[in-house]
């Protein structure tokens, strides 16, 4: 757009664009397809007020537009979520260093930058090595330092920032009897943190320590600050079913006691859970006598 800076880009690593290699499983999810501003800035936790103004200035279509134009076209899968087509974040990466090679952006890798001063020129950088670099402007991507002493350089140039915490993590259930069905998979599921309002839907994937995939970690992003403050101990609620109410679940069992009253339930998972699934919750219910369909009913919302 200034055809006139020259733009240096400083990386601390010896890599570039890491974690856009390893995102989307690899694949490199680009964008939403979403095309409502005040809708898509709600699927930001902390952020909505300021990315809504920024999406004025640059938005999906954009991100769409910009990609097709340097030819890589993407496409939109069920959940919304954008990949390029050749389903490899190496497409993404290929085409970011040809548009920085394209206007002569000079690369420095190895480069930690440990302050940043004003000066006449604009900025004084001072690398680990105390080299030092000028520069008009300075836009500085810090990645997520976890621990606040991290961004102390920062600060020294008058910024302030909110206090880190995780974010984007699995639930851990040490010794819950449900981690042996790790591989296992609900495509849809809803969780909720007990005592709170706070919940997710979506796929959700059991673990050998615990639970994991979009619903879980979407819901950790929401939940960062307050499970902080919680010290990470909570309860989490499943509901595995979350498409029925307690009504037509409970119609839906005494349907099936009807039609199929001498079958064992074990055999019928007539809800399109996964079969490993279904029978573990059909061997963890305790029949109260005489059984009745209903009494599956708490099992199929498990908490721990």
């Amino acid at each position: 757009m200034n055809p006139s800076l020259k733009v240096t880009l400083v990386e601390r690593s010896n890599k570039l664009l890491s974690k856009v290699k390893v995102s989307g499983g690899g694949r490199c999810n680009v964008t939403h397809a979403c095309f409502d501003k005040v809708e898509m800035s709600k699927r930001y936790p902390r952020g909505a007020n300021f990315v809504k103004k920024l999406f004025h200035s640059f938005f999906t279509n954009d991100t769409i537009a910009w990609f097709k134009e340097r030819g890589v076209a993407l496409k939109t899968e069920a959940d919304g979520r954008m990949f390029p087509i050749s389903d490899s974040s190496q497409t993404i990466i290929d085409c970011l260093l040809r548009e920085a090679d394209k206007y002569h952006v000079q690369i420095r890798m190895h480069c930690d930058i440990k302050s940043v001063q004003n000066s006449e020129e604009g900025f004084r950088l001072l690398t680990a090595n105390n080299e030092e670099l000028t520069a008009s402007y300075v836009c500085i991507a810090t990645g997520g330092f976890p621990k606040a002493s991290m961004f102390d350089w920062l600060m020294q140039t008058g910024h302030s920032f909110s206090t880190p915490v995780p974010s984007l993590f699995t639930f851990n259930l040490p010794r819950h009897p449900i981690t042996q069905l790790m591989g296992v998979s609900v495509p849809n599921a809803l969780v909720k943190i007990a005592g709170s309002k706070l919940q997710q839907q979506g796929p959700v994937l059991i673990t050998h320590w615990g639970l994991s995939g979009p619903g879980v970690l979407k819901l950790s992003a929401y939940a960062a600050r307050e499970l902080a403050e919680r010290n990470w101990e909570f309860e989490a609620i499943i509901n595995w079913l979350p498409d029925y109410n307690e009504q037509t679940l409970k119609e839906q069992f005494l349907h099936i006691r009807n039609e199929n009253g001498s079958s064992l339930l074990y055999h019928k998972n007539p809800f399109g859970l996964p079969q490993r699934l279904w029978e573990f919750f059909c061997k963890n219910v305790i029949f109260p006598k005489p059984v009745a369909a209903q009494t599956c009913l708490p099992n199929l919302k498990m908490s721990w």
